[in-house]
């Protein structure tokens, strides 16, 4: 597993379960959507290995709080549909190939001291800051 899929599957997972109308347990101290980024993470990269996707997205600080294992079954359990649901969801979009996020922020190329060096843009006015 490497950042770009962990950060890009928490937040598909993040986003869906918003969406789709999830209610957070407020009592509960890691979200479900951790839960459901343990769970399809261990299943990508651990052979299904849940103790060892929680050690690890913790110590990599990918997750929040520490979840005993028999806690984290448990909370899967309750989200076997979600589960379901997601895997299947994030399996279609991340097995297409490339996956692209556009953002409507732009950035500056260069500074206006290297505008006459810089290659990547053309005009000096758009692309400088």
């Amino acid at each position: 597993m490497n950042a770009n899929w962990i950060i890009t599957a928490f937040v598909f997972i993040e986003t869906l379960m918003e969406r789709f109308g999830y209610h957070r347990n407020k009592c509960a101290q890691a979200p479900a959507s951790e839960v459901m980024l343990i769970a399809v993470g261990a299943a990508k990269s651990f052979h299904h290995h849940h103790e060892r996707a929680v050690c690890i997205l913790y110590q990599t600080r990918y997750v929040s709080e520490p979840l005993a294992v028999s806690r984290f079954n448990r909370r899967l359990h309750k989200l076997a549909d979600w589960h379901t649901f997601l895997v299947i969801t994030l399996g279609e979009l991340l097995g297409q190939g490339d996956v692209f996020a556009i953002d409507s922020m732009p950035l500056p190329v260069c500074l206006r001291v290297r505008a006459r060096c810089c290659r990547k843009g053309t005009g000096t006015g758009m692309y400088c800051g």
